[in-house]
């Protein structure tokens, strides 16, 4: 039989296997989606957007009423120009029933981005023919879900989500590009890169700084290969991209805003962003991410054993990719004198997830090379380590999966959450109080609006509520966006 063919049927069974898991994890939290509702700033964002499509049905009038929004937000509030746009088009803004695609759309976009990145990675730089990169792009993107520190805001609030979630699915697409022009040298990647350096240059700062040192690091590498066209084209990006993070970053309403918020000078936010990497690293570096790079062992080394690449330089490209990980901790201590809230720590939790299994796979890499090198003439020896290897290996999987299983800590998975809201009724209980809050809503006859407060507030789906307060901002626009005159929560007796 040939061996070659065995290798790849097991590759692809593989592939598939983990696919199929990775959609059954996600099918309560798609479910869930027939639940979820707007909250909050989705209001405010939502307001000139819905009423130009209430009053219109027009996409033309809707994109106007959203520039206006980013307009008077880039003087008053923030210049992340994109962003802003996006979240004018949340999907309440044309029907109630549309919130529920939230879930969707946000899983489909990290899976998409996840996805073309590590498959760039896989048939790009390593140059395999496998399907390797589905297998790991499925066991990252089920961590991604079930340990998602805020997974409400990352898959459920599209004002949160399409700010974070969305832009760090973009900016997986946009490396993507710029690795395989990198290597191809191919206009098309080129148009696209401008597209996205303009969307991604007026979304966060966080995702906007790791892209200012990817280019960085793409502007180094071709120059010391002397690959001069490419050099010049990614110099002419990343200057495209600066300029569209000026225009963000020199908004009037940055200055507004960040008056009311004081963060780290620029020295001490760098030192501890570098100390809040290793705090992170610490805290994920658990027996979570132990089991799954247990799993993706086999994979890395079917890689690792398939491709040319060398691997030199191990210590520095370990210390250069935490580096580059922890920059994404310095613009909320620069802006908030913090880490940040949960919404910001999703895209860190995702962005460590792939930086971390990179670094491993580049040192399993370099030890592999070494062996290779120390024990090259001596068959009988390779395999008794591979047989001692393997012994080793299945042992240690099967000690940790029963452990992990026995420890209770499964039970705080997101999916095990998202089941939890289904099978006890929480999420039809919360969508049936909405649905009369917005019979309410929707009735022109009533000017002041008082509710009653939830019964529940079932995990992933609810965010939070207004206030007794008709003043507190997220009553008054929550009143805006249906032409109340005010909006208050009765108080809890």
């Amino acid at each position: 039989m040939d061996i070659c063919k065995v290798i790849r049927e097991k590759d692809k069974l593989a592939a598939i296997l983990l696919t199929v898991l990775f959609v059954l994890q996600i099918i309560p939290l798609l479910y869930l989606g027939r639940f979820n509702h707007p909250t909050s700033d989705d209001f405010k964002y939502g307001a000139y957007s819905h009423t130009a499509w209430q009053e219109t049905g027009s996409l033309t009038a809707v994109a106007k009423a959203a520039v206006r929004g980013v307009a008077e937000d880039y003087q008053t509030w923030q210049g992340s120009y994109s962003a802003l746009f996006l979240m004018r088009l949340e999907p309440t803004v044309f029907g109630e029933r549309y919130y529920g695609l939230v879930p969707w759309i946000m899983l489909g976009v990290l899976t998409a981005g996840t996805l073309y990145f590590l498959r760039t990675l896989c048939k790009v730089v390593l140059r395999s023919d496998t399907l390797h990169y589905i297998s790991m792009s499925m066991l990252v993107l089920s961590f991604c879900v079930q340990f998602s520190p805020v997974a409400s805001e990352q898959f459920f609030w599209y004002n949160s989500s399409i700010y974070y979630n969305f832009f760090h699915a973009l900016l997986l697409f946009y490396l993507g590009w710029l690795i395989r022009f990198g290597y191809k040298g191919k206009i098309r990647y080129i148009i696209y890169m401008v597209l996205g350096g303009f969307l991604l240059g007026g979304g966060n700062y966080v995702t906007a700084l790791f892209l200012v040192v990817s280019h960085a690091t793409a502007l180094a590498l071709l120059w010391y290969l002397k690959r001069r066209k490419e050099f010049w084209a990614v110099l002419f990006l990343w200057i495209e991209f600066l300029a569209c993070f000026a225009v963000s970053a020199a908004a009037p309403g940055n200055a507004v805003r960040g008056a009311e918020i004081a963060g780290y000078g620029a020295v001490s936010s760098i030192i501890r962003s570098l100390l809040q990497g290793g705090r992170y690293y610490m805290a994920w570096l658990d027996k979570w991410w132990l089991l799954a790079a247990l799993f993706m062992l086999p994979i890395m080394l079917g890689l690792i054993q398939k491709t040319s690449f060398q691997f030199r330089w191990p210590g520095f490209v370990l210390i250069y990719l935490y580096g580059a990980f922890s920059a994404m901790s310095c613009p909320t201590f620069y802006a908030l004198g913090s880490t940040g809230p949960g919404r910001i720590i999703n895209i860190i939790y995702d962005s460590f997830l792939l930086v971390s299994y990179i670094q491993l796979f580049y040192l399993l890499g370099y030890i592999c090379r070494r062996w290779e090198e120390a024990v090259v003439d001596d068959v009988r020896q390779k395999e008794r380590l591979s047989r001692l290897f393997a012994t080793l290996y299945h042992g240690t999987v099967i000690a940790l999966l029963g452990m992990l299983l026995l420890s209770g800590t499964i039970l705080d998975l997101t999916t095990v959450t998202a089941c939890k809201v289904w099978i006890k009724g929480e999420g039809k209980q919360y969508d049936k109080e909405y649905m009369e809050r917005l019979a309410v809503l929707e009735d022109a006859s009533v000017t002041d609006v008082v509710f009653e407060p939830y019964s529940v507030e079932p995990d992933l789906v609810f965010i939070a509520d207004g206030t007794e307060d008709p003043e507190f901002v997220n009553n008054r626009e929550w009143a805006d966006f249906y032409g109340k005159n005010s909006l208050v929560i009765r108080p809890v007796e």
